[in-house]
């Protein structure tokens, strides 16, 4: 039974974590069908969490505004949304004056990340509509938490409901393309030019030349079957190449950077490319084990979820820099 658990736990999570990203997605191309759909999933998502009775009120009438479900019985009511400004708070605690919302408790859900508010935002809601707006505002993760405390045939129920059978829809390609689109979105983008095409050696040979240990050489290698997907996200945009401008001159030469600091020059390294901070670690005897595992940890924290159990994004993005010679020493 914990088996089945935590298989149902691991599922649940994944689904809710790439359904974030889908939305983003879909938000960033101004599709809001999911934003749509998403009123009517979460109603059935918080009856079943919360044992709570939310209907849409938009079924029967023209609309409500800033108010998207609500419970009579319990006298709470949800505005789902993806707009974090402060604005937006503000017109759904509104809501509390009204006649027909009297003593409601108005949540805020968000179909992507939630706000982080800050001190005098806080102050402020709280005097003017005497709410705590921390504990008014949800998203994903708390979801997550909430289900995480379910006994475990609930659990079991909750995966059967609501994620299961979505393994179809979210493949791995459409996960790495979704997860790649969102670490790219949360990037200022920079606008360059590369004129050098994407070179390559052989992988065996470039792992031994980076004397990689078999734990990580073993990654890289199950990382590379994703090579083809990474390489279709050119055909409509510039995709990877912003990936790359990411990846490698942003995550990576700050890596490269901090390992040599104890061997060159900090003023000195600001004018490096990374052929010459590949160059220099080498001369100095730089571990790239070390430094191919700080990328690693640097790319899953900044994807934030860590349980996409089909793949592990972080090692295929890795792979594909590698084998490209962008990642690590390709010269004897």
């Amino acid at each position: 039974m914990l088996e089945e658990r935590k298989k149902a736990f691991d599922n649940i999570s994944r689904i809710f974590a790439i359904t974030r990203y889908d939305i983003e997605h879909h938000q960033a191309i101004n599709d809001l069908s999911l934003n749509i759909h998403g009123e009517n999933y979460f109603r059935d998502v918080f009856n079943f969490l919360y044992n709570a009775n939310f209907v849409n009120p938009n079924a029967d009438k023209k609309n409500t505004a800033f108010i998207d479900l609500v419970d009579t019985k319990s006298k709470k009511a949800y505005q789902i949304t993806t707009t974090r400004k402060k604005t937006k708070i503000e017109n759904s605690l509104k809501s509390l004056k009204k006649p027909e919302f009297k003593d409601y408790e108005i949540l805020i859900y968000y179909l992507l990340e939630k706000p982080n508010p800050p001190k005098k935002t806080e102050d402020d809601l709280q005097k003017r509509f005497g709410v705590n707006i921390r504990e008014c505002i949800k998203d994903y993760t708390d979801i997550i938490r909430a289900v995480e405390n379910l006994e475990t045939e609930k659990i079991i129920e909750f995966n059967r409901r609501f994620c299961k059978g979505k393994e179809e829809k979210y493949t791995d390609e459409i996960i790495l393309d979704l997860v790649i689109k969102h670490l790219i979105s949360q990037k200022k983008k920079i606008q360059r030019d590369y004129d050098d095409d994407f070179g390559t050696i052989e992988t065996d040979k470039k792992l031994l030349l980076n004397n990689l240990n078999n734990r990580i050489a073993a990654k890289i290698n199950e990382g590379l079957d994703y090579r083809i997907i990474i390489e279709t996200l050119e055909k409509d945009d510039n995709t990877l190449s912003d990936l790359r401008e990411l990846i490698i001159n942003e995550y990576y030469k700050d890596i490269l950077i901090e390992v040599l600091a104890s061997k060159v020059s900090t003023s000195n390294q600001k004018i490096y490319e990374i052929p010459e901070l590949h160059l220099l670690a080498k001369n100095n005897d730089m571990d790239f084990n070390k430094i191919i595992n700080k990328l690693h940890h640097k790319i899953e924290s900044s994807i934030e979820i860590q349980d996409f159990n089909s793949m592990n994004i972080g090692w295929i993005i890795i792979a594909f820099f590698f084998e490209i010679c962008d990642i690590g020493c390709y010269q004897e």
